[in-house]
């Protein structure tokens, strides 16, 4: 399982590596969706394959985690926004602009670990807190793949 799940990841790593070729925050918006589109197939087979459940708990936990991605991607809409304005200035940036970006910054990052936990609570109610965390455990180390891309895309402030 977890060989499978490396592999699946590093495959999902792949995919983001054609986007990090370019700055992010150029990309046109029918590449991000492409992009968007084939992370979440990769994301949802890899749950599939490590997720072990009855059902009935697949029954209430497949549209959970569809509501949790429908979530995350109105957050990661914000952020794509924040990555495109920093890309416009970020070898020009300005004290004001900079400490704003970087207040902004820190706001995605709680909100989207507010998002986390109370999809973590919501999963753990309905089905259980085993498959709360075992999601979750998957979850953040996809998203640490997907993180790590995306940094590795938007240049640093000069």
């Amino acid at each position: 399982m977890k060989l499978c799940t490396n592999l699946l990841i590093g495959i999902l790593a792949f995919c983001l590596c054609a986007a990090a070729q370019d700055t992010l925050g150029t990309l046109p918006d029918s590449e991000i969706a492409l992009l968007r589109s084939d992370i979440q197939t990769k994301k949802t087979d890899i749950l599939q394959q490590n997720l072990t459940m009855s059902d009935e708990q697949a029954a209430k936990f497949w549209p959970l985690q569809r509501s949790y991605e429908n979530d995350l991607s109105k957050l990661e809409d914000q952020h794509l926004a924040l990555i495109r304005e920093y890309t416009k200035d970020w070898n020009n940036l300005k004290d004001e602009t900079a400490k704003d970006l970087g207040k902004r910054l820190l706001e995605y990052q709680k909100k989207r670990v507010d998002l986390r936990s109370k999809y973590f609570d919501r999963i753990s109610k309905e089905i259980s807190p085993t498959i709360a965390a075992k999601f979750f455990q998957m979850e953040i180390q996809m998203e640490d793949v997907i993180d790590f891309q995306v940094a590795s895309s938007v240049p640093l402030i000069k």
